[in-house]
């Protein structure tokens, strides 16, 4: 691609010309994107394919974080980082409505799963791994996600659900309105928005 001359002589303030930036940019991405490449090393997944939950505190607690989901081929690779839990082990789990609007979090349903699921001893649709707090209460989670699926609009997607964070940990945990629970977290998943 030829550039035209009043443009090779702008330089960005590093002193870089932007038409060899151009170039190299265009080089990188014809290197990243090889048929070879597996799509799990996806390097810029769509807008489309990702989605966030913020956490907001419930039932008294002072937790707070963010959970993020990525489609990654077949499979959603989640990231969360959680702060001011106790120390130990929690469970979370992907609950089936999309609402934390009560103090306890029974706005948040059940786990979720998908119909079909989770018969015959397998793991439901909602289910993730347990977190581990540390001394300071912070809690980190890097999972691979079968089954589900990010922005699709099928029934597998985690889009419209909620993250709900359990002191301690539990199997089935149910919740009644007006009742305070174990649910000290919970965050509406919600598509990140394209940027302009």
């Amino acid at each position: 691609m030829r550039v035209p001359a009043a443009r090779l002589h702008r330089r960005h303030v590093n002193g870089a010309v932007p038409g060899a930036l151009a170039a190299l940019s265009l080089a990188l991405v014809g290197a990243c994107s090889s048929t070879n490449a597996p799509a799990r090393f996806e390097l810029f997944p769509s807008a489309n394919n990702r989605a966030t939950a913020p956490l907001a505190s419930k039932n008294g607690s002072a937790v707070s974080g963010r959970v993020s989901f990525v489609q990654r081929g077949q499979s959603v690779t989640v990231f969360a980082t959680i702060f001011d839990l106790t120390p130990g082990t929690h469970s979370i789990y992907i609950h089936d409505v999309g609402n934390c609007s009560s103090l306890n979090a029974a706005s948040a349903g059940p786990v979720w799963n998908v119909a079909g699921a989770g018969r015959g001893g397998k793991a439901r649709s909602g289910d993730m791994p347990e977190l581990q707090a540390n001394a300071e209460g912070r809690a980190t989670l890097s999972a691979e996600l079968r089954g589900l699926s990010v922005g699709t609009g099928s029934i597998n997607d985690v889009v419209g659900h909620s993250v709900v964070i359990h002191e301690g940990y539990l199997v089935d945990p149910k919740a009644e309105f007006g009742v305070p629970n174990e649910r000290v977290g919970c965050g509406v998943i919600e598509a990140e928005k394209a940027s302009s």
